[in-house]
């Protein structure tokens, strides 16, 4: 066979791009002849970028962030940028900051007007949505379908789970009082059994990554609400086949240094917006929760649930990407919500606005911001689950200086899990914390004392009936011991307000 031109070549390839293709074009030669070909006239392997200037550029007209545009691709906010800068395509979009504002004007002035017809329906879908849709396809042929069940084996209160993948609930084979291993991680295919004795299922479910981002859960959502904080719905039995409402809660910008999540949700009981929540998923969004830790995140959508909603979720982001790693294996769910999707109800709360508060537990677990003026010195405890930012946290307020022998109370951190606990060793938390004067319990300690042992040690040598004790989590009521009153805050305020540091 003759060998062809050089300018024939590149025709060829600039056609069909590949050698095989070449060769299969040419009549079904071998691929290596072209290659050879190529090499002799100098010419030089085709290749083209992956995504081309129209893709980034219409990407970044449409959302002007690299994240949510990095998102569509199922690349990292980082390498978006690196396409951006390779285009030129530098500047923030135009008409996209107009639109912003034309927003923000608009909800400002919205007429409460209840004979205004509603807007138009334009295929825009929440996150919550997507989930469901998402599984919907996952399992078509599924009545109710969910990705995933997790049951307790019996009521009793630290009965074992078990966490069963699929729409159907199978049991495990193996019994779990015999179970000696650690929960899998992603790609689990079989049913487990998940044990309280080992610590907060919510965090022994997270910390190993056993189930995935952008899934449906059926399950106890008071013990596993906060699955949410990795952009997965967890929604009881009851609200499986129900239309749900949905709210929207937008954060904009920064937080104070000196707020964290618990004072995220007094901000919004103080609004009187838990009200709305009987039964509604709360969907958080903005800047300030994006760059939320895991476990942040974790907590505020599990106190969102204890607080009173059926459901709350965070976006699936690049924090919740890094955590999970290798376990996605490149699979980004696509469910944050469109930016133009109807809600229900929504929120916003500006960042600056938020102040530390504290709460007052009543019936039910109902929780009401109180005034400075009824708030009292008194013991802390972290937890009775403490996630790894909260005892972080709380070392550090307690580095270098020293908790009063006569103070009111007494400083207990409670870990969520065992392995929480061995992280605060190995960081060094546990021993600042115990330099200071205070106790870091583990979790077989804290199980055998129970939620009122802990109240009794936290109280310290105070005997009257006005003894005050700050949870850095809401506890339920009938749990208390009444000389007691119990608080709830986060774990900066509780330390200032307890009296405890000297």
């Amino acid at each position: 066979m003759k060998i062809p031109r050089k300018a024939d070549l590149i025709s060829l390839q600039i056609r069909y791009k590949s050698d095989a293709k070449i060769a299969e074009a040419m009549g079904g030669i071998p691929e290596y002849l072209v290659a050879y070909w190529r090499r002799k006239k100098g010419v030089e392997p085709y290749s083209a970028p992956k995504f081309s200037r129209e893709q980034i550029l219409e990407l970044w007209e449409r959302y002007g962030d690299d994240f949510r545009c990095g998102r569509e691709l199922n690349i990292s906010k980082a390498a978006f940028y690196s396409w951006r800068r390779k285009y030129g395509i530098l500047e923030k979009p135009v008409s996209l900051r107009l639109e912003q504002l034309e927003l923000r004007l608009a909800k400002a002035n919205e007429s409460t007007d209840a004979s205004a017809e509603p807007p138009e329906d334009t295929g825009a879908k929440t996150s919550t949505e997507k989930i469901r849709i998402h599984c919907r396809d996952r399992w078509p042929h599924a009545s109710e379908p969910v990705d995933w069940h997790i049951a307790p084996r019996g009521a009793e209160t630290n009965a074992p789970l078990v966490i069963s993948p699929g729409p159907v609930l199978r049991w495990p084979r193996a019994d779990p009082d015999r179970v000696g291993g650690e929960l899998g991680s992603g790609g689990v295919r079989d049913p487990l059994w998940c044990l309280p004795d080992r610590g907060s299922i919510l965090w022994q479910l997270i910390e190993v990554g056993t189930i995935p981002p952008g899934h449906l859960l059926s399950g106890p959502r008071m013990t596993v609400g906060g699955l949410g904080g990795v952009g997965s719905l967890v929604l009881d039995e009851t609200a499986g086949a129900t239309d749900l409402h949905t709210i929207k809660v937008e954060v904009t910008r920064r937080l104070p240094i000196h707020v964290d999540v618990e004072d995220i949700l007094l901000a919004m009981v103080s609004h009187g917006w838990c009200g709305e929540w009987g039964h509604a998923v709360v969907e958080f969004s903005g800047v300030p929760i994006e760059r939320l830790s895991v476990d942040r995140k974790a907590k505020l959508c599990a106190i969102t649930v204890q607080a009173g909603a059926l459901a709350a979720i965070c976006p699936f982001d690049e924090s919740i990407r890094r955590h999970y790693g290798r376990i996605l294996q490149g699979h980004f769910p696509q469910t944050h919500a469109d930016r133009t999707a109807r809600y229900d109800a929504e929120h916003f709360l500006e960042g600056h606005g938020i102040t530390p508060g504290v709460g007052g537990m009543g019936v039910q677990g109902r929780l009401s911001v109180l005034l400075k003026g009824e708030i009292g010195p008194g013991g802390v405890i972290v937890g009775p689950e403490a996630l790894p930012y909260e005892i972080e946290t709380t070392a550090a307020l307690v580095q270098g200086r020293a908790l009063d022998p006569q103070g009111p109370g007494a400083l207990l951190v409670c870990p969520a899990t065992q392995s929480v606990y061995r992280l605060a060793q190995r960081r060094g938390w546990t021993q600042t914390i115990l330099d200071a004067g205070g106790s870091v319990l583990d979790i077989g300690l804290t199980r055998r004392l129970g939620l009122s042992g802990l109240i009794r040690v936290a109280r310290g040598r105070a005997t009257s009936e006005a003894a005050t004790v700050y949870f850095t989590q809401p506890v339920e009521f009938d749990t208390q011991d009444p000389t007691v009153r119990t608080l709830f805050a986060g774990g900066k305020t509780a330390l200032a307000r307890s009296g405890l540091l000297s």
